[in-house]
């Protein structure tokens, strides 16, 4: 099927949202959609999103006035790199808890084709034989289903670590990328929240 046109003012509001994304890292609210593009009231700015997201290119989330995400079709519309979120950071050494940050950066054109991905920075040296160093900024991709040998980020209680998953001889567990450091029990407490795709180095 044909893709529905995107009208003059579908892009500027695309473009503001972007732009809010960018600055500010989380969403524009309805009323600072409405004060900026001068639409009459917030049902009217409902209208318009609910427009975008009929053509594909947001996504929101229903009852949040910020539940607000562009989609593959909509960096495309605004000719737009996409942006993908910051969430905190990561120990690769033991695990610390994570901190949150309202920061979003752009993928280059290489990590386009990628949905649900988020970056975290890491901290630490536990990894270094991966060539993950302290200060990197590592894509992560959530997803459900790992294998041994993936680098992945884990949630221990409250504190977060990105580790190596080790499936072996009937045990599991995560493994440091440097022998100075120790390996760490999976437990019932150890949650993953995906799987390390990219390094994308120092910001």
């Amino acid at each position: 099927m044909q893709q529905r046109r995107v009208t003059k003012r579908q892009k500027e509001l695309l473009r503001f949202v972007y732009k809010f994304f960018a600055d500010s890292g989380y969403p524009p609210s309805f009323e600072e959609i409405k004060d900026k593009l001068e639409i009459s009231s917030n049902q009217a700015v409902i209208d318009h999103l609910k427009s975008l997201e009929n053509k594909g290119l947001v996504k929101r989330e229903p009852g949040d006035a910020r539940g607000l995400a562009i989609t593959k079709l909509g960096y495309a519309a605004i000719e737009k790199p996409p942006l993908v979120n910051i969430v905190g950071v990561t120990a690769a050494g033991p695990a610390i808890e994570a901190i949150a940050q309202n920061e979003w950066m752009t993928l280059s054109n290489g990590y386009k084709k990628y949905d649900n991905v988020f970056v975290v920075q890491v901290s630490g040296n536990s990894m270094i034989e991966a060539n993950i160093y302290d200060g990197d900024s590592v894509l992560i991709k959530d997803q459900r289903e790992y294998k041994s040998g993936d680098i992945v980020l884990a949630r221990i209680g409250d504190d977060v670590t990105l580790k190596t998953f080790i499936a072996k001889d009937g045990q599991t567990y995560l493994k440091p990328e440097n022998p100075a450091c120790r390996i760490i029990a999976i437990t019932e407490d150890t949650y993953f929240l995906g799987k390390m795709i990219a390094n994308l180095g120092k910001r």
